[in-house]
């Protein structure tokens, strides 16, 4: 009976109810999209990459990191008994309208199967076999998602920008193909003019013995690498994983704001009901258990619809994911067509925890409410101040806890945690602040102006129920202010960065002689000079005692190049010991996640003995270490090795048109293999903005969710607000002028708002740009906020206030002044 009693005010009030179910519902969308998204990113990682459901347990490549594997090294080994290799090309090509595929070339035939590291059998069969696949006019394979992401449907045909048609698409799901786009091998090498060319031979499992024999056969030039050598994806994203997670929680945080403003609310509207019930004999005890079961089944209703909603988030954000993690870390996951449930009872513990710490204290309040009538006015406006001073000291001791943690932060989850605290303690600073901005803003105003200083008394009073959703949107617009400092601060470091490194002209994507190029430019241009590009990969011991992968790059002693790579830290004489051998830079991940330092001594080759760490620079968007070393030191330790690309340098007033395509005609070259410094930019850039879209759309929605938050609010608070707008109509005041007021009212608490936000917008993303970034990917870069963003996102809170807070108001406003005396009375 107690329990029916209490639902009957939904029953006259099914608005309150929404918003109850709705601030569930956000609580759990985002976080359980965000869970689902990096359980299936874990699944992926753990079933290692995937070859038509065959699963290589090694790869053979070439030592030369980047150079082609030669087709007839392929046909030899096959020849040999070799059964468990097949052959793989990966090329990355642009469409006609500039959007980047890449591309898998396979031969189902040598595929066909090849055991799995389980012992069972590859069949290599999908979409209806390969009865079309390896034939003209051949077939393009992409998981569902892929396809959808690319705006394309089976049976489309796209064109590369060489005007080169790809083979029609075909849609197949479960062969975790992911990001990549597959086709037979032999009409990849046509489309991108390299015949007999190999990226790698893929080894699939057999006996130890067999495999012991295939590494003896490999000729000099070849190399077995077993995937347990390779870096492990699932510890390569783990920042990015972890930053999703916290985009996730910081979405969960704004529900439980939501979630204790609709309760506040809810317990508020029934305070008559609950003191008639006291009244009539019903305990309290009896009282607190119907109002648990009451939210009991809230939360069901509201967790189940909100992992519904956040599976269907997840399968559209999945794609988006699965380019970033390619583009960025060259790691892959799979589109499934159903996402695994897994860590499903995470975001159900997390919101039944958050319930009950959000129903505890408007519970506590309901049920201690004075009997009297006569009292509870007081009794409220104590209660009121009480709950901003427990907010403010909170506040406080989050802020200070942000603080320590930021100076100490060595793991990535301490600085999460540090964020937290700051955006935490920046929500439970606001009611205080607007309170205070709006007694200053009283005292300004002189005595006669009776409007504006109700208007001000009034927002005072609305800062009582309207608190909680002021400060779901102040975390909200704080995290977004942040976040586009934070992007776009790292995006002019980047810019910054590509101008500083792409010190040539002309790059070639083609491997081309570099002896008989030399002599061509000095025929053709004798003021350029053709400039070598050398890579190798090496596993050193770091200071901790682990190995880690490191790159080892050149780079060329010209003046061109000498000013070309910028120091953060460095010893003394730095420049001058590394142009003169004695000596190498190491990236800033090598510094800050690596362990070395400028001073150390490291092995960089047997021939050479050991050298010295001059200098750090930035190397951003790498996922690996990175040593550079001069040019005539790199052959000193490699001789054997080729140039991995060449470049063109020369003076400024060279006719660069003309020389591309003199380039391409004398050596047969595509235009796609002589890049110059602007469009390798502006491909950098591309891929900068592509690696962040998801953290943009994130960003979005949870300011989307703050403004349904605030949309709630006022539809509940305008409950209350019968009594003030009869009193204002009793005045004179006209429909028009009501509105004014109401809008101007939200307005202004939206500009006042900002005043938090900016300070703490910029110190959230000073926050990501100097702790978190480091610790998660080893970067870091210099702040520039840019001060019109803040104006429109100042512009974007009012508005979106302001907004909010309209459609809820047109019924309070379009009522007569008899209705709304009549309704007071009531």
């Amino acid at each position: 009976m107690i329990l029916r009693t209490l639902l009957s005010h939904y029953r006259r009030h099914p608005l309150q109810g929404l918003f109850l179910v709705t601030g569930i519902v956000i609580a759990n969308v985002l976080l359980v999209g965000t869970l689902l998204i990096n359980a299936q990113a874990r699944a992926s990682y753990s079933a290692g990459e995937q070859l038509l459901a065959g699963q290589p347990v090694g790869r053979i490549e070439h030592r030369v990191d980047g150079q082609a594997v030669d087709e007839r090294d392929y046909v030899r080994l096959r020849r040999q008994g070799f059964a468990m290799v097949a052959p793989v090309l990966r090329r990355v090509v642009r469409t006609r309208v500039g959007e980047p595929l890449e591309l898998l070339g396979v031969d189902p035939f040598a595929l066909s199967g090849m055991s799995m590291s389980d012992g069972s059998r590859s069949t290599a069969d999908a979409a209806g076999g390969f009865a079309e696949f390896p034939f003209p006019p051949y077939q393009l394979w992409a998981a569902p998602g892929r396809l959808q992401q690319l705006g394309r449907r089976a049976g489309d045909r796209i064109v590369l920008e060489s005007g080169v048609y790809l083979p029609p698409l075909v849609a197949v799901p479960g062969q975790q193909l992911g990001h990549r786009l597959l086709l037979d091998i032999g009409a990849l090498q046509a489309i991108t003019d390299s015949p007999g060319e190999l990226s790698y031979l893929g080894v699939f499992p057999a006996p130890r013995g067999r495999l012991e024999a295939l590494n003896a056969a490999l000729p000099d030039h070849l190399r077995y690498v077993d995937t347990l050598d390779t870096p492990d994806p699932a510890e390569l994203t783990q920042s990015f994983h972890l930053n999703l997670a916290a985009m996730g929680l910081l979405a969960f945080v704004v529900g439980v704001f939501l979630t204790y403003n609709a309760l506040a609310f809810s317990y508020t509207d029934r305070h008559d009901l609950i003191r008639r019930l006291r009244l009539a004999g019903v305990t309290r005890r009896e009282l607190q258990q119907g109002l648990l079961k009451e939210l009991a089944l809230f939360l069901a209703a509201g967790s189940l619809l909100g992992y519904w909603l956040g599976a269907q988030l997840a399968a559209w954000l999945l794609p988006g994911v699965g380019r970033t993690l390619a583009q960025l870390y060259g790691v892959y996951i799979s589109y499934p067509d159903a996402l695994i449930p897994s860590g499903s009872a995470l975001p159900l513990a997390m919101t039944a925890i958050a319930a009950g710490l959000c129903v505890l204290f408007p519970l506590r309040e309901a049920l201690n409410a004075p009997l009297l009538e006569r009292w509870q006015g007081s009794w409220h406006h104590l209660t009121a101040a009480q709950r901003d001073r427990r907010m403010l000291i909170a506040a406080l001791a989050l802020l200070a806890a942000s603080a320590v943690l930021g100076l100490r932060a060595e793991a990535l989850w301490l600085a999460l945690a540090g964020m937290a605290c700051l955006l935490l303690g920046a929500a439970l600073l606001l009611p205080t602040v607007l309170r205070m901005l709006l007694g200053g803003l009283t005292r300004l105003l002189p005595p006669r102006r009776a409007r504006l200083n109700w208007l001000l008394a009034d927002s005072r009073w609305l800062l009582g129920p309207a608190s909680l959703a002021l400060m779901a949107m102040t975390l909200a617009l704080v995290a977004n202010s942040g976040l586009n400092t934070m992007i776009g601060s790292f995006r002019q470091a980047t810019d910054d960065w590509l101008n500083q490194r792409l010190a040539a002209d002309l790059y070639l994507g083609a491997r081309l002689p570099p002896t008989e190029l030399r002599v061509w430019l000095d025929e053709a241009y004798p003021g350029l000079t053709a400039v070598e590009r050398f890579r190798t990969r090496l596993r050193p011991e770091k200071p901790g005692g682990q190995r880690a992968e490191v790159e080892v790059v050149s780079l060329q002693n010209d003046d061109r190049f000498r000013d070309s790579v910028g120091l953060i830290r460095s010893v003394a004489a730095a420049r001058t010991d590394f142009f003169a051998g004695n000596g190498l830079y190491i990236s800033e991940r090598a510094w800050r996640l690596g362990g070395w330092r400028p001073g150390d001594t490291v092995v960089l080759c047997p021939a050479r003995p050991a050298e010295k760490v001059l200098g750090v620079y930035h190397d951003y968007g790498n996922p690996l270490s990175q040593w550079m070393v001069t040019e005539s030191l790199f052959r000193a330790c490699w001789p054997q090795l080729q140039p991995l690309g060449l470049a063109i340098v020369g003076p400024p007033e060279t006719p660069w048109a003309a020389v591309r395509g003199d380039l391409a005609e004398r050596f047969g070259l595509e235009s796609g293999n002589v890049i110059d410094a602007s469009e390798l930019k502006d491909i950098g850039l591309a891929v900068f903005d592509r690696t962040f879209t998801v953290t943009q759309a994130l960003n979005a929605l949870t300011l989307l969710v703050a403004g349904i938050g605030i949309f709630c609010a006022v539809s509940a608070i305008h409950h209350h607000r019968v009594g003030h707008q009869a009193l204002l109509t009793s005045l004179g005041l006209s429909r028009r002028e009501r509105a004014a007021l109401l809008l101007s009212q939200w307005g202004l608490l939206g500009l006042l708002c900002m005043v938090l936000v900016w300070p703490f917008g910029t110190l959230l993303a000073a926050y990501l740009a100097a702790i978190v970034t480091p610790v998660a990917f080893g970067w870091s870069f210099s702040l520039q906020p840019e001060w019109p963003h803040y104006l429109v996102l100042a512009v974007s809170a009012a508005a979106a206030l302001i907004l909010a807070v309209l459609v809820p108001s047109l019924r309070l406003l379009r009522a007569s002044p008899s209705a709304l005396l009549r309704e007071q009375a009531t």
